[in-house]
């Protein structure tokens, strides 16, 4: 099964510090900041197989300067003020054929994309270097196993209504 990284966009360009440097240059060179990463965080991880990065924003204001990532949904924009929602819809269109995980620091979308079984991850960790997976395990604590996350998810699917 292939695995999706989905990025909050503008999210992710506030919460890391080498791309908000970059928005005060532009707003584009922030956006590809935040591709390169999406893009270089996905060929590091070994498992991810696609990415889709979704700005607040209407698709006109755009650059006409194609950013051009290697996929073919590399970017999508919203309509404005509809980023969080648009970011969502992504997540359910992609969970129904692959694997999910939403890089966002926003607790609705982190929240509502749980209900289509997606993973999450704070936007920061796209930038932090690999721990070894037993490193990690002593890092973060207690892990939840595969079926009590499913219960949890099933749960948070019949109070959203989605079951």
């Amino acid at each position: 099964m292939k695995t999706t990284l989905i990025v909050d966009g503008y999210n992710a360009i506030n919460a890391i510090p080498e791309t908000r440097k970059k928005l005060k240059e532009s707003l584009l060179s922030a956006r590809s900041a935040i591709i390169t990463i999406a893009k270089e965080y996905v060929r590091s991880s070994g498992y991810i197989t696609d990415f889709c990065v979704v700005f607040d924003g209407q698709d006109k204001y755009r650059s006409r300067d194609r950013m051009d990532a290697g996929r073919a949904r590399a970017q999508v924009f919203s309509r404005t003020g509809d980023g969080d929602d648009k970011i969502i819809r992504t997540v359910k269109e992609y969970s129904s054929t692959n694997r999910v995980i939403v890089a966002s620091n926003d607790n609705y979308v982190r929240n509502m994309s749980r209900g289509y079984g997606a993973s999450h991850m704070p936007v920061e960790d796209l930038v932090k270097k690999k721990i070894k997976r037993k490193a990690q395990k002593k890092a973060t604590g207690k892990r939840i196993s595969g079926r009590a996350r499913s219960a949890i998810n099933s749960e948070y699917k019949k109070a959203l209504g989605l079951e």
